[in-house]
C-alpha cells in the first residue's frame, strides 16, 4: 500500500506542474508571437518590393492597392505627394528607355499593434548599352492594418549618399591649397598636408582627410554632399573656398 503524500509535498508536487504548464503556454504564445512577426514582415516586404516595382513600371493599378487613401508621401527631392499625385502620375517609361531593376534591401520591421514602421534601401539599377549606373534610396514607411489588408500611410525617402571617385594631383598642386580659411574669427579652417594628402580641421579640432573629386573641388568621405569649391585670383593663386552643402554656400577667405 502507497503512503499518502503529506500535505506539503503534495501542494509542492501540484505548483510545480501548474508553472511546467504556465510556463509551456507563454512559450508557445512567444513562439506563435515570433511567428506571427515575422509572417508580417515578410507580407510587407514583399508589399514594399511589389510598390518599389510598380513605380518604375508605371502600374497605376498596383500603387493604388497598396496606399490608403491619407498616405503622405515625401521622396528624395523633398516634394510631398498624395495618393492621388502617385497614382495619377504613373506612367510606363518610353519605348528604347533604358532596362531598370529594383531590390529592397537592408530590410526591417518593428510593429505596434495594428501599425508597423519599416526601413530599408531600394537599389535601382540601370543599363545602359556600356554602362550600369546604380543609385540607392534609403526609406522609411509606415504601414496600418485596415480591413481589406495592411495599407502604406506614410513614406519618406532620402538619397543614400556616395562619396566620388578621386583624382590625384601633384605635391605641388596640393600645396597651393595649404593654408589657414576663415568665414570670420569665430570659425577658423586650416588645411595641411597629410602624407600624400590634405587635412582639414576646424578651430583647432581633429583633422579629416580631403580628397580631390577635380581641380578646386574637394570632399570627404564622411560628407559627400559637401563640397568645397576653391577660388583663385588672375594670377591663379588660392585666395579662398565656398563650402557648398546641398546647395547653400559659405564663403571662407584665405587668412594665410
Amino acid at each position: 500500500m502507497t503512503p499518502a503524500l503529506a500535505p506539503s509535498r503534495a501542494t509542492r508536487i501540484a505548483s510545480i506542474v501548474a508553472l511546467s504548464f504556465t510556463l509551456a503556454g507563454v512559450t508557445a504564445h512567444a513562439a506563435s508571437g515570433a511567428s506571427d512577426e515575422a509572417d508580417l514582415s515578410a507580407l510587407l516586404k514583399r508589399q514594399t518590393q511589389a510598390f518599389s516595382e510598380a513605380g518604375q513600371r508605371g502600374d497605376a493599378a498596383t500603387i493604388d492597392r497598396l496606399l490608403d487613401p491619407d498616405v503622405v508621401f515625401t521622396n528624395e527631392t523633398g516634394a510631398i505627394a498624395t495618393k492621388k499625385d502617385l497614382v495619377d502620375g504613373a506612367s510606363p517609361p518610353p519605348p528604347g528607355a533604358p532596362k531598370r531593376e529594383i531590390e529592397v534591401t537592408h530590410w526591417a520591421l518593428r510593429r505596434q499593434g495594428d501599425v508597423a514602421t519599416a526601413t530599408f534601401i531600394d537599389q535601382l539599377t540601370q543599363h545602359f548599352q556600356a554602362q550600369t549606373l546604380v543609385v540607392r534610396f534609403q526609406s522609411t514607411e509606415t504601414w496600418a492594418r485596415r480591413p481589406d489588408g495592411w495599407k502604406m500611410i506614410a513614406s519618406h525617402t532620402m538619397n543614400v549618399q556616395t562619396p566620388p571617385p578621386a583624382v590625384t594631383l601633384s605635391p605641388a598642386e596640393l600645396d597651393a591649397y595649404v593654408g589657414v580659411y576663415q568665414v570670420d574669427p569665430t570659425y577658423v579652417v586650416t588645411i595641411a598636408r597629410g602624407g600624400e594628402g590634405l587635412t582639414a580641421s576646424a578651430n583647432g579640432g581633429p583633422s579629416t582627410p580631403l580628397k580631390v573629386e577635380i581641380r578646386d573641388v574637394l570632399f570627404t568621405d564622411a560628407a559627400p554632399n559637401v563640397r568645397k569649391l576653391f577660388q583663385r585670383d588672375r594670377t591663379g593663386r588660392v585666395i579662398g573656398y565656398i563650402n557648398r552643402r546641398d546647395g547653400v554656400d559659405l564663403v571662407f577667405r584665405k587668412m594665410s
